[in-house]
């Protein structure tokens, strides 16, 4: 599983939601991030993904920190973290 956008509160900088989608859809759906964190803790994996010139490339693995937020896993690349990702305030 992907997650190729966010968004975050207006109040507290925090990502409320992701759009998340799976590998060969062109689909993706804002769900919000106790979902996918609950996902992400039963093992199902998710990936950022993002676009590179006309390529979609997979970034940072997610990972769940302090109950239901979501980060990315370091790896020396800011592209791919999800706070890199396009982002809508709500």
């Amino acid at each position: 599983m992907y997650i190729q956008r966010i968004r975050v509160s207006k109040q507290t900088g925090n990502i409320v939601y992701v759009a998340a989608y799976e590998p060969g859809s062109d689909t993706f759906y804002w769900v919000h991030r106790g979902f996918i964190a609950q996902l992400i803790n039963q093992g199902v994996p998710f990936n950022t993904r993002y676009k590179k010139g006309e390529n979609w490339v997979t970034g940072a693995r997610v990972e769940v920190y302090e109950g239901d937020f979501l980060r990315t896993v370091a790896n020396g690349t800011e592209r791919d973290n999800l706070e890199s990702l396009p982002t809508e305030k709500v």
